[in-house]
């Protein structure tokens, strides 16, 4: 018969092998995560940068990787005096930097704490490009032109008597100067070209209208006005050109003057033509020889003037030639027709002779500027109705002026 005693021994000695079975079991638990720990902890064992090459200045990424998985912390150098410890977890683990200078810098990753191993690569760093060159200073500006008096323009060139005329001073710059009208009367004035004028002519007959200027302005100039007596039909001059497309050996002459004219005109070949025409009257005539030629256009009553131009075939073009190598000449200026509609395109004819920088003004506000060989052609457009006074000029060292009036109808 057991006792009291004798049990609780038999008790106490059965528990020990079962304490024993818990704590085998626990023992196995730790070793179990500790193969597992060790078998993630990570090793670095390589490191990339990229881009490579590069700009100073520019961002480059370095990437460690390695076998494992935990990494806390990694130490990255990255050859410019800059070293930094980031902390981290997991592998693989990109950091950023920016170089300040060109060079070749050697980058080493090292993993800390739970992390092992040590990697190395290089970077190229390149200057950046020099910055673009700054755009050149603005040209300075041309030194004013001295003023110039250019030509005086009328709007008509007949008034009836007590009927004021427009006369326009064409130029440019601010001139002073004095007007003389011819008749007695005289105005000084002193202000920028273009400028206008009217005076009033009491008693009929031919004007002359005489403008001066005073230094720094140039250029004396002078045109006449009838008033009260219509101009007499006249020949007033020959032009000569090549007509643009044509054959080199044709010129077209055109003979200009006022009214409706018999006239003979001398080719200077030999030939001659009886003519009656109104004026300007333009004739195409072919010279097959080279050589140089004269052409003379006699009026016949009741018209007047005899006129005659020189021009060289085959060798000088189809310009005036004075026989030996001279400085461009502008000899007059047309506009065909004289009678036109707005918004139709109007031929504008320069003539004369050589290559010339010549500034044409249309009197609405428009010019034109070219430097062409003379005779040139080209078309303009009148957008408003009017009565217009075009005005050439040229640039030394070629001379000569021209001017002629149209008028635009309304459509």
């Amino acid at each position: 018969m057991r006792t009291a005693h004798t049990l609780h021994l038999h008790q106490t000695v059965m528990a020990v092998p079962r304490k024993f079975c818990r704590l085998s079991a626990l023992l196995a638990v730790i070793a179990a995560a500790t193969v597992d720990l060790h078998a993630r902890q990570g090793a670095v064992n390589a490191v990339t940068v990229a881009p490579s090459p590069v700009q100073a200045g520019v961002t480059v990424r370095a990437t460690a990787t390695g076998t494992g998985e935990l990494c806390g912390a990694l130490n990255i150098d990255w050859g410019d005096g800059t070293a930094i410890t980031y902390a981290t977890s997991t592998l693989p683990i990109t950091q950023t930097h920016i170089y300040k200078a060109a060079g070749t810098f050697a980058v080493r990753a090292q993993g800390m704490g739970n992390c092992s191993g040590t990697a190395a690569t290089r970077v190229v760093v390149v200057e950046p490009p020099p910055p673009p060159a700054p755009p050149p200073a603005p040209a300075p500006s041309p030194a004013p032109s001295a003023p110039r008096l250019n030509a005086i323009n009328l709007a008509m060139p007949f008034v009836e008597p007590r009927t004021a005329a427009s006369i326009t001073l064409e130029g440019s710059g601010t001139c002073r100067l004095t007007v003389d009208f011819g008749d007695g009367n005289s105005q000084e004035m002193n202000q920028p070209l273009p400028a206008t004028l009217r005076h009033t002519y009491a008693v009929p007959g031919r004007y002359s209208i005489v403008a001066t200027p005073a230094a720094p302005c140039t250029e004396r100039r002078a045109t006449t006005l009838d008033v009260g007596v219509r101009p007499a039909n006249r020949i007033a001059r020959v032009d000569v050109e090549t007509p643009r497309g044509g054959p080199t050996t044709v010129r077209a002459i055109t003979v200009q003057g006022a009214g409706r004219c018999p006239y003979v005109i001398d080719f200077g070949d030999g030939n001659t033509e009886t003519r009656e025409a109104a004026l300007p009257d333009v004739i195409r005539h072919n010279y097959p020889a080279e050589g140089r030629y004269t052409v003379v256009a006699n009026a016949a009553p009741p018209c007047s003037g005899i006129e005659r131009t020189v021009f060289v075939v085959g060798t000088g073009g189809g310009g005036r030639d004075s026989g030996s190598p001279q400085a461009g000449v502008i000899s007059g200026l047309e506009v065909r027709p004289q009678d036109a509609r707005a918004g139709d395109q109007v031929t504008v004819l320069v003539n004369g002779s050589g290559t010339c920088t010549f500034v044409v003004d249309f009197d609405d506000g428009q010019s034109r500027r070219l430097t062409e060989r003379l005779p040139y052609r080209f078309g303009y457009r009148y957008a408003a109705a009017g009565t217009y006074n075009v005005v050439v000029w040229t640039d030394a060292p070629c001379t000569g002026e021209g001017d002629t009036s149209i008028r635009v109808r309304r459509r």
